[in-house]
């Protein structure tokens, strides 16, 4: 339960994820590389804002998590950080908190990342990873620190690396797309450090949202299926882990993980509103409880 918990509340606002697929690895191709120069990628940002999203993660019906998504755009550079903390009982049982924080610039219409950290404490355990980029973005270094360990890492594989983003712009990149197009599609490439993989996009409708004493968020929504394809870089251990258990349990129950996105009343900036996925201990639920845009 506490993990499925964990992954769910980072796929939601990339919240993250170290995320994984449930394809076999044979399948995984290393000479795809999503174009992050399309035209449905474009960075478009009329006039600086800072939204400011809460979102309230149910299990079984009880709050299990609270995470807060903070996004700074501006026309010629980006900034999203990420709070998650478990609670209640859920809390008591797992204590897990974690924040994750990206920057970066536009480059002719590019999101191109700078600096990207990951905080991550579960009981007494703390996990830092930090990914420092080049002007053009070029991933130069990976710092990680675990516990009292601590690895740098400066030379990469092309395969894992060429054409990527970290978690948070990813996701950036695909609320940029769907914005763009109003239509949920595409792979958008994301490197972790360690593993490189896409996060894919499906339609699965449309849907009218109203306000509840779970959210207030009211207005069409776009209903998509996400799944994580695996490139590069993934063990065999994968398989059976974190993101990869949970996904490969929704599809043997033909119940992707489902995201519905919309569009924020005076900016028009689309974000995660809901978030579904069928774990094996029941339905984890995400809601966007309040937001506000300064």
């Amino acid at each position: 339960m506490g993990k499925t918990i964990r992954k769910s509340s980072l796929v939601l606002l990339a919240m993250t994820v170290a995320a994984y697929a449930a394809i076999p690895l044979a399948q995984a191709s290393y000479d795809k590389y999503p174009d992050l120069s399309a035209s449905s990628l474009r960075y478009k940002v009329k006039t600086k804002h800072k939204l400011d999203l809460h979102y309230s993660v149910y299990a079984g019906g009880f709050e299990a998590l609270h995470a807060s998504l903070v996004m700074n755009l501006d026309k010629k550079a980006y900034g999203l950080k990420v709070i998650a903390t478990t609670e209640g009982l859920i809390g008591d049982l797992f204590p897990w908190r974690a924040s994750y924080i990206t920057t970066g610039h536009t480059q002719d219409g590019r999101l191109v990342p700078a600096v990207y950290t990951a905080r991550s404490t579960w009981r007494k355990n703390e996990k830092i990873t930090e990914m420092d980029y080049g002007p053009g973005g070029r991933i130069l270094k990976s710092t990680t620190q675990d516990g009292e360990k601590t690895t740098v890492k400066r030379d990469f594989k092309a395969e894992l690396t060429r054409h990527t983003l970290d978690m948070l712009t990813g996701v950036l990149a695909m609320l940029q797309s769907v914005k763009n197009t109003s239509n949920c599609a595409g792979a958008f490439p994301v490197f972790d450090g360690k593993r490189r993989f896409n996060i894919v996009l499906k339609n699965d409708g449309q849907e009218m949202l109203t306000p509840s004493s779970y959210s207030d968020y009211k207005g069409m929504a776009l209903r998509c299926t996400l799944t994580v394809q695996p490139v590069a870089g993934f063990s065999k251990e994968d398989q059976k882990r974190g993101w990869l258990a949970v996904q490969h349990h929704t599809e043997a129950r033909h119940m992707l993980p489902t995201l519905w996105l919309g569009r924020l009343k005076g900016t028009g900036q689309v974000v995660p509103v809901k978030m579904e996925i069928a774990s094996e201990f029941g339905a984890v639920v995400a809601h966007l409880s309040s937001s506000s845009n300064d």
